[in-house]
């Protein structure tokens, strides 16, 4: 495996702080492969890097996937900046395709909560041009091929869901209708694989519900798991790189969204 990571920016932003992307690379020059990009949670506060991202990282990779791991602005940055961060990660992996042995066509998102409303937006706002320029959305530059919101925050429409994309904009009423990604989901939005538990009280299920809704609206395919055990935030990948399961069963979330990945980019 080729570990290494890419600044984002020529410089660092205004608060001092510098967007990375840190690639895990499957060493086999065969075949284009798939790349997963990791963009964990935190509340748009701080990053669960260690939580979120390298473990989740190396799972994709024994599947046999590339993975990255995003860097992100937070606070005191907001939208904006953490959403260009994502964008700037899907343009590089999509740039350097060739040189770093990806498919540029199978390029997924995948999120931890804050995370995962970061995955929701760029899948929703890609082709926005309130957001990117319209040679940009021409290309497809930013386009995710897929999306994987774990735990996600998607709506505005419940109240402390509100509150929080209303900090994340600084009350900007315009941007938040931006950032309600279930509001802003339309028939270019790539297909979606979502997770989340019944006893999650940080973000409950109708976020995944209402997103969903609009996903079916507009007939982008979706898979959709609601599990009936788990915190917010609870480990339950693979009992050896993860210590211990969120309840008795294994919810391998994971296993089963590299099963709907490779299903989605024909691979099986």
């Amino acid at each position: 495996m080729r570990y290494f990571s890419v600044n984002l920016r020529q410089e660092p932003t205004e608060h001092g702080f510098m967007p990375q992307l840190q690639l895990y690379l499957v060493e086999d020059n065969t075949q284009p492969r798939p790349i997963v990009i990791i963009v964990p949670g935190g509340g748009y506060v701080t990053l669960c890097i260690k939580e979120d991202g390298e473990k989740t990282a190396l799972q994709y990779n024994a599947a046999g996937f590339h993975a990255a791991v995003l860097s992100y602005c937070v606070k005191p940055h907001l939208f904006p900046e953490p959403l260009m961060d994502l964008a700037a990660a899907v343009g590089l992996v999509r740039e350097h395709a060739q040189e770093w042995g990806i498919n540029p066509q199978m390029i997924a998102v995948c999120g931890f909560s804050a995370g995962g409303h970061l995955c929701a937006s760029l899948s929703t706002l890609w082709n926005n041009e309130k957001v990117f320029t319209t040679a940009e959305i021409e290309a497809e530059l930013y386009k995710p091929n897929a999306a994987i919101l774990c735990f996600p925050v998607t709506t505005a429409k419940l109240p402390h869901c509100k509150d929080f994309l209303t900090a994340f904009v600084g009350g900007d009423t315009e941007k938040l209708q931006l950032v309600a990604c279930d509001e802003q989901v339309n028939d270019k939005t790539p297909p979606t694989f979502m997770y989340c538990t019944f006893a999650d009280r940080l973000t409950p299920v109708e976020n995944v519900l209402y997103y969903a809704e609009s996903l079916k609206k507009y007939n982008v395919q979706f898979e959709l798991h609601i599990f009936p055990q788990g915190d917010h935030g609870a480990p339950w990948c693979d009992a050896v790189i993860w210590s211990k399961p969120a309840s008795a069963r294994q919810y391998n979330y994971l296993q089963l969204s590299i099963e709907w990945l490779k299903e989605l980019f024909g691979l099986l």
